[in-house]
């Protein structure tokens, strides 16, 4: 792509009218209402694509591009957007991972900004602390103790500066102007608030400790009416990012109200230096070939982009030593097919609980996971027939993460970005900062919290993910690419924990191998398993036509109604696709 291109203050002004009337009326770019026609993202376009678990956040990102914008300035836009959109996966106070797909210069980049745990941080810092067990874990996941230091800013901000083509004031205008203008509650949004309004019957959410966050996100506890809008209290933070960049997060006014609100005057340990020196970090992607594509994906502290390469090498060794025929002549989603998938995520998960953890701090053999000869000799202890016992596979468990969002953006000349962004759980911390609105993260509850001490199966935690000041706790976030001829082709990535990995796996598999258009490869049922606990999750449709066929496998199996929200872009010869999974009621756009 080229990162030289110059915009048009007329086109500039279109693009700030659209988004505007976006943001006044709930409409998208393709003039369609809050809820996407039918036949939305199966249109192919001939310009761009984006696919964000929202519509106006995928408008956003198209509009950028309308003015003069490249992909990388379409993601950014599109984050910020989704700030304001998502404030329960997303925003300000998280962090997250971004794949970048260059076809110009044939050269890929990864953009780290995850969260990292602060200065003061240690590895007994919960076990030491007063109470029971269950109230020490519960101080890794709500509250200011449970906050790890954002860097979702920190990245955007970068990205734009060295990768993208307008400037941040400009990538900002969207999200600023939704927050101004507010935006319509949309189902997804209702269904938040009404778990978390049943959270705070039962008790289960502090009414006092956390009333900013029922005040600002919450409607101050009442259901929206039926054509309420949203009005983001994050505004005033995202005007100071747009007049100065990154220090006007990690400095000043809104560093310091951070600061008061995570730190250690209100029983946190976040300091203004940790927020001054968090940076985001430049990776080489990891990479392998399957069925003449170029995978690029997430390298640790991404656990994804490890078991979603060996995942592939599995499936490739399989078909060379087991099935001696392509995976793509098993019938789909039949029993046989899905046992074998099933084997491929149990053999990856387990690695990824054993081995992974932040690279910079501890070794991760990289080298042997990737290596396709390894992922020949997992696949030669699958057998075709049954499940294997819990022992044949690892011996720690992976950590859990929840609240997510992912965007994929895609233009006709082969350049693409995968993105995904995180505050963990659902609203993260529960902890918002006043005046500025920003939802703190719970990455702290992403490491092994409680050292030496065996989960609910007997198994204990990885020390490769134990807590030290300044690293990187492990995530499931698998943003990935596929290349062929120098031209990106596919892109996805998805939200939803552990099921992040499984579900961008299958959405890749469907479009590669089985050749589904993206609205049918995010739309097709899922199945999940990641290794412990011992459950093969099958959504409602895969239950009921082949559960008691993979019961014969000796697989455990269980219900879902949901497993993970994916998107994903496709280009080809006729132009360019895109799609926004119904699961949690996105739609993409495009021209």
């Amino acid at each position: 792509m080229s990162f030289q291109l110059r915009y048009h203050k007329t086109l500039m002004s279109q693009m700030l009218s659209v988004i505007l009337a976006i943001a006044v009326s709930g409409t998208t770019l393709t003039g369609t209402a809050a809820e996407p026609a039918a036949n939305e993202d199966s249109q192919v376009y001939p310009n761009a694509v984006v696919a964000a678990d929202h519509p106006l956040a995928s408008a956003a990102g198209i509009a950028i591009l309308k003015a003069g914008g490249n992909v990388v300035d379409s993601a950014v836009a599109t984050s910020f957007a989704l700030s304001v959109l998502r404030p329960a996966s997303c925003g300000l106070g998280g962090g997250g991972f971004m794949v970048i797909w260059d076809a110009e210069q044939q050269k890929s980049t990864v953009i780290d900004y995850r969260e990292r745990a602060p200065a003061a941080a240690t590895p007994d810092m919960y076990s030491r602390l007063p109470g029971t067990e269950a109230q020490r874990q519960l101080a890794s996941r709500q509250g200011p103790l449970a906050v790890a230091v954002p860097c979702t800013v920190a990245g955007l901000c970068y990205a734009v500066k060295e990768y993208g083509t307008l400037d941040l004031k400009t990538v900002l205008q969207p999200a600023i102007l939704m927050a101004r203008r507010g935006v319509p509650i949309n189902d997804h949004m209702r269904s938040v608030q009404n778990s978390m309004l049943a959270r705070l019957k039962k008790g289960q959410l502090d009414e006092k400790e956390f009333q900013p966050l029922i005040e600002e996100y919450l409607n101050r506890g009442e259901p929206w009416k039926e054509n309420a809008r949203f009005f983001s209290p994050q505004l005033k933070a995202l005007e100071l990012i747009a007049e100065n960049g990154r220090a006007g997060f990690y400095e000043g006014p809104v560093a310091d109200a951070i600061v008061a609100t995570c730190g250690k005057q209100s029983g946190g340990i976040l300091t203004l230096q940790d927020l001054k020196d968090t940076q985001p970090i430049i990776r080489k992607p990891l990479t392998t070939t399957f069925d003449g594509y170029q995978i690029l994906t997430m390298p640790p502290p991404s656990s994804g982009g490890i078991a979603i390469i060996e995942s592939f090498n599995m499936i490739d060794a399989l078909e060379k030593q087991v099935l001696k025929h392509p995976f793509a002549d098993l019938k789909y989603h039949s029993p046989q097919e899905l046992h074998f998938l099933t084997e491929v995520m149990k053999h990856a998960f387990a690695d990824r609980a054993e081995y992974l953890g932040d690279a910079d701090f501890v070794p991760v053999p990289l080298d042997r996971l990737t290596d396709p000869a390894y992922a020949s000799r997992l696949a030669a202890r699958i057998d075709a027939k049954q499940t294997r016992q819990l022992k044949d596979y690892g011996r720690y468990v992976p950590p859990k993460d929840s609240g997510t969002s992912h965007l994929s953006v895609m233009d006709a000349a082969g350049n693409a970005v995968a993105c995904t962004e995180t505050i963990n759980l659902t609203f993260g911390s529960y902890v918002v900062i006043p005046k500025y609105g920003i939802v703190m993260n719970n990455e702290m509850d992403d490491f092994a919290a409680i050292p030496g001490k065996p989960n609910a199966f007997g198994l204990l935690q990885s020390k490769a993910n134990e807590i030290e000041p300044g690293k990187k706790p492990l995530s499931s976030m698998s943003p990935t690419i596929a290349i062929k001829d120098g031209k990106a082709v596919f892109s996805a990535g998805a939200s939803g924990g552990p099921r992040i990995i499984s579900s961008t796996l299958q959405v890749l598999l469907n479009m590669i191998v089985f050749g589904m258009q993206p609205e049918q490869a995010v739309e097709s049922p899922r199945i999940h398993h990641q290794w412990v606990p011992e459950d093969l999750l099958l959504e409602q449709e895969l239950y009921q036509q082949v559960g008691a066929q993979l019961k014969q496998f000796g697989h455990t199996i269980k219900k879902s109604s949901s497993l993970a929200a994916t998107q994903a872009v496709s280009r080809q010869p006729d132009g360019l696709r895109g799609h926004s999974d119904s699961r949690k009621h996105g739609a993409a756009a495009g021209y």
